[in-house]
């Protein structure tokens, strides 16, 4: 299945959601059971959704504790959290998920979106050892230890793409596309860098997931680059 016309994933997102009637249900799954694409992109709905899902009770779960940091040190301090957990698991089953589900915006980033795998490092290496330590917690989701060595390497070189890119990845990567989109963008600009391409399509993501759609129409792409014909298959997909 190539672009997913808009009609097919609203039928899938209906089938997700158990938003089907008995029939229409019956026959959505014995087209399924002949149609492997149709069935690779209902598995990746379920994925997406759970995803946001989880992202949003992570958000609640920090909120509850910023609202209570006193908690953070009481005895059996985990089972109050999971309180809060098992609350917000049953909450997400009626009204609350119509706060939390995806919009159409998080659901095609969540759809288009692949971290960058950053750059190999090498064991052992004596040079550049920040930097190594900086990839290394990029490489293992450790965002906010990246970021900072990241950012502490960019005030002693302030014209790197590299780090700028990387820093950029980092925020996109842990869910803060605003704070990504001045460091993407920088990169983006700058034609002769290695990262530009790749800077431009996580720019372009960026503001798709921020909700900004006439900012990610106005991200112009090479005419060779792939990324290009994705991103007006996204745009077409918010219309």
């Amino acid at each position: 299945m190539s672009a997913l016309d808009k009609p097919t994933f609203e039928r899938i997102e209906a089938y997700v959601l158990d938003r089907m009637g008995a029939d229409e249900r019956l026959a959505f799954e014995q087209r399924m059971a002949t149609d492997h694409a149709l069935r690779a992109e209902v598995e990746l709905e379920r994925e997406n959704i759970l995803a946001i899902e989880l992202g949003g009770m992570e958000r609640l779960l920090k909120a509850a504790r910023a609202e209570h940091p006193e908690r953070r040190n009481e005895g059996g301090g985990l089972s109050t959290w999971l309180k809060y957990a098992a609350v917000l698991a049953v909450l997400l089953g009626g009204t609350l998920w119509f706060t939390l589900r995806p919009n159409a915006n998080e659901r095609l980033f969540a759809a288009h979106f692949r971290p960058d795998p950053g750059l190999p490092v090498v064991m052992g290496a004596t040079e550049g050892h920040t930097f190594h330590d900086a990839m290394v917690a990029y490489k293992l989701g450790d965002h906010d230890e990246a970021i900072g060595k990241f950012t502490a390497l960019l005030k002693e070189d302030p014209a790197s793409d590299t780090l700028r890119f990387y820093i950029g990845c980092a925020e996109l990567n842990a869910g803060r596309a605003e704070r990504a989109l001045p460091m993407l963008q920088a990169v983006a600009d700058q034609e002769r860098s290695v990262f530009a391409r790749k800077a431009r399509w996580y720019a372009f993501l960026a503001l798709v997931r921020s909700g900004d759609r006439n900012a990610a129409a106005a991200v112009r792409f090479e005419v060779d680059d792939p990324n290009g014909a994705k991103a007006r298959a996204v745009l077409s997909e918010l219309n």
